[in-house]
């Protein structure tokens, strides 16, 4: 597959998984929780909150996964022996993205999957996460625009 072909699978992916989180975080500003108590309460906005982790999850995985090598590779950097590390700060001189954010959102990330709902610092995340969901959104439109005007894709 060539680092075209890469690159525009990632977009395709990370298109659905950015939409779904925009409609998400739509559904959630219209009706937000103030409470752990007033979410658990309520069905409706588990599902919301449910579908946004899971896309917030989602798009982090496939922007790492797929979209930084597809970047990479695009701009002919020869990133393959590359820790995750270099990989961000090299994205992050070249503008797509800052590496203290994309670390912070990775520990929400994180937390979010390895504890469990009751725990107070899970809901602290939780929280975190739908602020986090929102800059993710942001940073990969961005991306996406600016390989758009560059011709990359």
């Amino acid at each position: 597959m060539s680092a075209a072909d890469r690159i525009n699978a990632a977009i395709r992916e990370a298109d659905r998984h950015v939409e779904t989180l925009i409609e998400a975080l739509d559904e959630w500003d219209r009706s937000p929780a103030h409470s752990w108590d007033e979410l658990e309460a309520d069905r409706a906005r588990v599902r919301v909150v449910d579908q946004l982790l899971f896309r917030f999850i989602k798009l982090q995985d496939t922007l790492g996964e797929r979209l930084i090598p597809a970047t990479l590779a695009v701009l002919r950097e020869s990133f393959e022996e590359w820790p995750m590390r270099d990989r961000l700060n090299r994205l992050e001189k070249l503008g797509y993205l800052d590496v203290e954010n994309w670390l912070s959102w990775r520990e929400i990330r994180n937390r979010l999957a390895h504890e469990y709902p009751d725990q107070p610092e899970v809901r602290a995340a939780l929280m975190a996460a739908i602020g986090a969901a929102r800059s993710l959104a942001s940073l990969y439109r961005n991306w996406h625009a600016r390989l758009k005007v560059t011709g990359l894709t």
